[in-house]
């Protein structure tokens, strides 16, 4: 693998670490949002705004490094699997950062003395767009990684 391969896989990885984590930073800001909502509170365009641009600062970070380990370890996983199950490799990209994040929501809830380590993913539904989110920039990588299609006549696969 040549020096320009390993900088451009390391930039793709880095990108999706980032389309991943904001992506769940948002998500989260606005599901804590909501769940104000159920309990009567107004909340105004402006303040969802200037909540999510808080969250991104303040937020983004921790999210950031469990997006990254998480991604660390399961693209190599769907790399692998997606040499196997050609057909597959974008859902196998999508599955691996979603099912990764959710093992690291299990671990984070395990290890740390909160009841549940962010809020969002209290509810099924705000882990499942939590899990989206992630799969989105797993796959996002997978894409952008996937071989160049060879061409000609193909016999045996």
């Amino acid at each position: 693998m040549t020096l320009m391969s390993v900088l451009r896989v390391l930039f793709f990885y880095l990108l999706a670490v980032v389309i991943a984590t904001v992506l769940g930073t948002l998500v989260q800001t606005q599901f804590n949002l909501a769940a104000l909502g159920l309990i009567g509170t107004d909340i105004p365009f402006t303040v969802r705004l200037t909540t999510s641009l808080a969250d991104l600062r303040g937020f983004t970070p921790i999210f950031g490094i469990m997006v990254a380990v998480t991604l660390l370890l399961a693209l190599p996983v769907a790399a692998g699997l997606g040499r196997i199950f050609k057909p597959w490799r974008g859902v196998l990209f999508f599955l691996a950062g979603a099912v990764g994040i959710k093992v690291a929501f299990d671990i984070a809830d395990y290890l740390l003395p909160m009841p549940v380590f962010i809020a969002a993913t209290r509810g099924i539904a705000g882990l499942l767009v939590m899990m989206l989110a992630v799969g989105v920039g797993s796959a996002v990588f997978g894409r952008l990684t996937r071989p160049k299609s060879k061409r000609g006549l193909r016999v045996l696969g």
